[in-house]
């Protein structure tokens, strides 16, 4: 029986891990990237500042690793047994993302931010490709049911489910209640069904 080598200092507390992640986005919401710290996310997390520093190097990626949690990026595709439910379970969390979490308050600073730091838009560029590669199974998994039809451009596809919510979100501000989220649905196995 071999001893497992414990390696130095302590472990890494994953309370401290999620209080940093979820201050970050609350404070990204609050004063956006310019006027956040390293020291005011410590101080407002309750760790030292080298707690943080130990885990990011810098401003940026902690915001980086921060949104990537709170946006529950690497979270596997909906299985519903339905496309449609599944389509429908995407729209749902968008809209519950959106209007139930700070990701809501975060987006649209963040999508202002990353017009001036190249390495936010890089990140944020990856954390939509990975995002939409999600959706994106789910739509191919459609496509293999047969419930879409073959030809269909998944990318097109998923932009109509996801184009309407977010445009609602940000610019006119529409419901994005219960029924437009059933009418993005439908609008969407209208186009493309099989």
């Amino acid at each position: 029986m071999t001893a497992l080598a414990r390696t130095p200092g302590r472990p890494r507390s994953v309370v401290a891990d999620e209080a940093i992640l979820a201050v970050t986005v609350e404070m990204f919401a609050e004063i956006g990237l310019d006027a956040l710290t390293v020291e005011g996310v410590a101080a407002r997390a309750g760790v030292g500042k080298n707690t943080v520093y130990r885990r990011y190097p810098n401003k940026v990626d902690l915001v980086v690793a921060a949104v990537r949690h709170a946006m529950n990026v690497g979270e596997l595709p909906p299985d519903t047994g339905t496309t449609r439910g599944d389509v429908l379970a995407l729209v749902d969390g968008f809209v519950t993302s959106l209007t139930s979490t700070p990701i809501g308050r975060v987006l649209p600073i963040l999508v202002a931010a990353r017009t001036r730091v190249p390495e936010l838009d890089t990140a944020f560029g990856d954390i939509v490709a990975e995002k939409r590669a999600r959706s994106a199974a789910v739509v191919q998994r459609g496509i293999e049911r047969g419930d879409l039809r073959p030809d269909v451009d998944v990318d097109l596809v998923v932009d109509s489910f996801v184009s309407g919510v977010f445009y609602r979100f940000l610019v006119s501000h529409a419901l994005l209640d219960a029924g437009f989220r059933e009418s993005v649905v439908d609008e969407t196995f209208r186009a493309f069904g099989a």
